[in-house]
């Protein structure tokens, strides 16, 4: 919770290293079903673990997130949110809201250098039964299109 500063894949492998579940190799063993509910950043974190789970991928069940930013905040409709954004990412150096922002992508300009990118790239979720991404119009937080990981229809935004 403190550490939300750094690399979202290093976040992922931190959360399974920490679960008291995964640290009991047997206890894993034990389950029939592997549901993961996540809300914000805890979505994200969660898919970057996920390919390390590979071994579990036929226990998969549920995964649902609430408000993740699934397609980061590229496209924000809070100015407000934006401004503090812009200016934790510059001052702090967070490298974690540099790959929300998109901004983490190579000398070229590369958008698909990008971590969220990669993150969409990983395999993980096609292991589960039902996926649920919930967003909500009121959340000022994580944009609503990218909640719900669908492509915005906002051409204003585009240009």
């Amino acid at each position: 919770e403190e550490h939300t500063e750094g690399d979202i894949t290093e976040m992922g492998v931190d959360w399974l290293k920490k679960s008291t579940l995964i640290s009991t190799n047997t206890a894993w063993q034990q389950l029939g079903k592997i549901s993961i509910i996540a809300h914000s950043l805890g979505g994200l974190i969660s898919r970057a673990a996920l390919p390390y789970l590979e071994e579990h991928k036929a226990k998969m069940f549920n995964f649902i997130t609430l408000s993740s930013p699934h397609l980061g905040y590229m496209y924000n409709s809070s100015t407000l949110i934006d401004a503090g954004m812009w200016f934790l990412k510059t001052w702090k150096k967070s490298l974690c809201l540099q790959q929300l922002r998109m901004t983490d992508y190579d000398s070229s300009g590369n958008l698909e250098t990008c971590k969220l990118y990669k993150l969409s790239q990983e395999k993980g979720l096609e292991w589960f039964k039902n996926i649920i991404f919930v967003s909500s119009y009121q959340d000022m937080y994580a944009p609503f299109d990218s909640a719900r990981s669908q492509i915005s229809n906002k051409k204003e935004l585009m240009s």
